[in-house]
């Protein structure tokens, strides 16, 4: 089966709404110039400094920030408020923490204590609030060389203080904050149980089906999607279906969702899962994924379906046409600005972003991001987010030369 394979591209880019920023990098033509242009084995090493950030295109995309240190990358961005918004990640084995106060993006103090970051190891942050920030740290524990478990440290406005207990994973498909006390993670494809805090202590609590992304808030309820292996529509070549799962208060319960099904002759390991949920209102849900099969099984294999893209009215689920280059994978929701909704695929550029007025709009191509000089590959690839304003962050990695070239960065849609 091929469910789940799109994780392995995961928390490279991510998308939440908030307040509006600028940019912070100021051109600099003689520090960028080593990095950007020099010999391999300059650009391997690139010294640290400002890199040029080129106009955008108006209704488009452009840059926030770019980190000025090579070897960063983001993992998790999150919007508090109105006003504010955190992204985290890392710097080599260093925790890597940004806060967004309404004006610009700055380099914050990590928690007290906060250990290094193992090389494989993600950090996950989400808020519910300004005083309500959270993080998931990789748990080191000497003398081991892979982490076991999670822990988790929440901002109070104020200070950080440490959460009691552990998530016993190394890493989870999503995490969500609902409240101080009302805390969830999904672990992934083959997993049917979330892990909750619920003001005391982590417990896992079963699902019906397999989540792959949480979405929602306290006003909005909470959703997970991903997919199931048993029901309507699954057969020996479609092996999954899609799940969408409600939390009820009590337990979580599966939504009938449209099952999906390849014509014949039908391709080997059919799969239909969804990846990515975006809650803006109890009757206004959207979720999206794939449809596809194990390539190079067979000689005559037919042309890869569209994305999927549903939406939850309140009552039911609906197919919308999904937009985008099918030669990207994974297309990924946030919210956009003015309640909008947007679907972005893992293009390099956010050049197949799209905006969706309504549920009943046509699409609309959004500008991407415009080239950094120098650079050749501007990768971004997954998006999440939540409607706080009129203003969309983009989080992710800047990449060049094979790889040897990173810096941390976030894009600015509003």
């Amino acid at each position: 089966m091929r469910i789940g394979a799109s994780a392995l591209m995961a928390s490279v880019l991510l998308v939440a709404g908030c307040a509006a920023g600028q940019q912070t990098s100021t051109p600099s033509t003689a520090k960028a110039s080593a990095a950007e242009t020099g010999t391999p084995e300059q650009r391997r090493s690139p010294a640290p400094g400002p890199v040029v950030t080129p106009a955008a295109v108006p209704g488009g995309w452009r840059y926030a920030y770019i980190s000025e240190q090579p070897g960063s990358r983001i993992t998790g961005i999150t919007a508090a408020g109105p006003q504010e918004a955190w992204a985290a990640g890392t710097v080599e084995d260093r925790l890597l923490l940004l806060r967004h106060d309404g004006t610009a993006w700055r380099e914050a103090e990590p928690p007290p204590g906060a250990s290094a970051v193992p090389s494989a190891g993600e950090v996950w942050i989400a808020a519910s609030a300004p005083d309500d920030v959270w993080l998931l740290l990789p748990e080191v524990v000497p003398g081991e060389k892979h982490h076991r478990a999670l822990t988790a440290v929440r901002w109070d406005g104020s200070a950080w203080h440490q959460v009691p207990g552990r998530i016993e994973s190394p890493g989870v498909a999503s995490f969500a904050v609902l409240g101080p006390s009302d805390a969830w993670a999904v672990l992934g494809a083959g997993e049917q149980e979330a892990v909750h805090w619920d003001g005391r202590s982590w417990k896992k609590v079963p699902m019906p089906a397999s989540a792959s992304a949480l979405g929602g808030t306290r006003e909005t309820g909470l959703w997970a999607v991903g997919f199931r292996t048993s029901g309507e529509g699954v057969t020996e070549t479609e092996e999954a279906q899609p799940a969408a799962m409600r939390w009820d208060g009590g337990s979580w319960r599966l939504v009938p969702t449209p099952t999906y099904a390849f014509p014949p002759p039908k391709p080997p390991e059919g799969t239909a899962s969804l990846e990515s949920v975006l809650v803006l209102g109890r009757d206004d849900v959207w979720a999206s994924g794939q449809h596809t099969f194990n390539h190079g099984e067979v000689d005559d294999e037919p042309a890869d379906p569209p994305p999927i893209l549903l939406h939850w009215d309140g009552r039911s689920w609906t197919r919308l046409d999904a937009s985008g280059d099918r030669d990207y994978c994974c297309p990924r929701l946030a919210a956009g600005p003015s309640g909008s909704a947007l679907i972005v695929n893992g293009s390099p550029r956010l050049r197949e972003s799209w905006r969706f007025a309504s549920a009943g709009a046509s699409p609309v191509k959004l500008p991407s991001l415009p080239k950094v000089p120098g650079l050749k590959r501007t990768q971004f690839f997954e998006v999440a987010g939540t409607a706080r304003s009129g203003m969309t962050w983009a989080a992710g990695t800047l990449s060049a030369d094979g790889g040897f070239w990173s810096r941390a960065a976030i894009a600015a849609l509003s």
